[in-house]
């Protein structure tokens, strides 16, 4: 995702806007510690860049929750500071922290919690219905949606 991120134009509004949404998602991943302050403060840099000063903030203090370096925390609460002096969001993005959500293999949009989703059985990777019949694009080897047993193991194959 981070990859896909990177390759998009930087040219329109438009196009920023879908790199910094990119970039919040990004932050909901589990990841380890020293990879989430990455994500954070590359979301934290781009809101900020955005002037979206609210959500920057809570990726501020999101990232100074982890207890980064010395040098990261202090950039942060600079850019803190200045986020809560105009606690504001100057673009609408389609971005909600506080609603759960799984990210769409395909599109990487959030398909938040009780919406239709369909799942790659192998792997678990969430889509949004219409990518139902589809091979997943995370393992490649199953089709999304299908609904499929497993490997059953029963005492009854050890005979």
């Amino acid at each position: 995702m981070e990859t896909a991120r990177k390759e998009l134009p930087k040219n329109t509004l438009e196009e920023q806007k879908r790199i910094c949404e990119m970039a919040a998602y990004f932050t909901h991943c589990n990841l380890q510690p020293v990879h989430q302050i990455l994500t954070l403060r590359t979301a934290l840099n781009l809101f900020f860049k955005l002037k979206n000063y609210k959500t920057a903030a809570s990726f501020a203090r999101r990232l100074l929750e982890l207890g980064p370096r010395l040098e990261v925390a202090q950039q942060a609460r600079k850019i803190l500071q200045a986020c809560d002096k105009n606690p504001t969001d100057e673009h609408q993005l389609l971005y909600d922290e506080h609603n759960p959500f799984a990210l769409c293999g395909q599109t990487y949009k959030p398909v938040y919690r009780g919406k239709p989703e369909e799942k790659c059985p192998l792997c678990g990777t969430s889509y949004m219905p219409n990518f139902k019949g589809t091979v997943c694009t995370v393992c490649s080897v199953a089709e999304v949606g299908l609904d499929c047993v497993g490997l059953r193991i029963s005492s009854h194959h050890f005979r």
